[in-house]
């Protein structure tokens, strides 16, 4: 891979749907019912060498409006984009390499689609080590490892050993730091000054965390675990004493080298 690769992202603007969009089976996005949805996020750590699947999951729709807004329709437009790293693309300007737009029209079948995908395939990418860590199977025992993983994971977080969280964050910050321009080191220091700055502008506190609250929630074939909770939220985020510091940690799980290792 060079040493500017290029950035594959989603141009996202819905209106009308409550729905999720993931990449090659990772989540990517939730949009709501009620209002317009706008998004451009980046998903280069979700590509895959080969096919991508890019598929939205809908949810729930708003009905037909009886005056709709004409500058502001009821729409659902996922587009898989490329672009250059701190590229500014103007709006219209963007290189699609495949979309999904559903017409509205569908919603009145007797059966309307529920799932709607794309393919993309990419000659070249690197292989990630989720691509071949093992499938998390079913059951208590699988999830009482990773309740586990999760709870010593927090409790670093909220004695503040944030160096302890880095560690095992290692996998995530070599595959993914080069992608954006910066190495390893480089993304783990910018993480633990990040942190740094958080605890100094509010009173340090991490969210506790209640089982029954909590989903392990299978992705990527069963291969990727997200940690988050069963309303969409980080399971690790900040606690009440920083609303004027809120941070929300979203990690992806995967077993590397017969270890719980946070991958993204």
């Amino acid at each position: 891979m060079s040493a500017s690769p290029p950035v594959y992202y989603l141009n996202v603007s819905v209106r009308g749907y409550a729905a999720e969009v993931f990449v090659n089976g990772a989540p990517i996005l939730h949009t709501p019912v009620d209002a317009p949805y706008m998004a451009i996020p980046s998903v280069s750590e979700w590509m895959i060498a080969g096919d991508n699947e890019i598929s939205v999951e809908i949810l729930a729709r708003e009905p037909p409006a009886t005056n709709p807004d004409p500058d502001s329709p009821q729409r659902l437009v996922v587009q898989l984009c490329e672009g250059a790293l701190a590229e500014h693309v103007a709006p219209g300007e963007e290189r699609v390499l495949c979309e999904i737009v559903h017409n509205p029209a569908d919603d009145l079948l007797p059966r309307p689609p529920t799932r709607l995908t794309r393919a993309y395939n990419l000659a070249s990418w690197p292989r990630w080590t989720w691509q071949d860590a093992p499938i998390f199977p079913p059951g208590e025992a699988a999830d009482n490892e990773l309740w586990t993983f999760l709870e010593s994971v927090h409790d670093d977080l909220e004695d503040g050993h944030i160096d302890a969280v880095i560690a095992r964050e290692r996998v995530k910050f070599a595959e993914v730091g080069p992608l954006y321009g910066s190495t390893p080191a480089e993304a783990a220091a910018l993480t633990r000054a990040q942190f740094a700055e958080l605890s100094e502008m509010a009173p340090w506190s991490v969210a506790p965390l209640v089982r029954e609250e909590i989903s392990l929630r299978r992705c990527c074939g069963g291969r990727v675990v997200e940690l988050r909770t069963r309303d969409g939220r980080a399971a690790l985020r900040s606690g009440p004493t920083m609303q004027d510091a809120a941070w929300s940690l979203f990690a992806f799980v995967a077993r590397v080298n017969g270890l719980l290792e946070i991958i993204r």
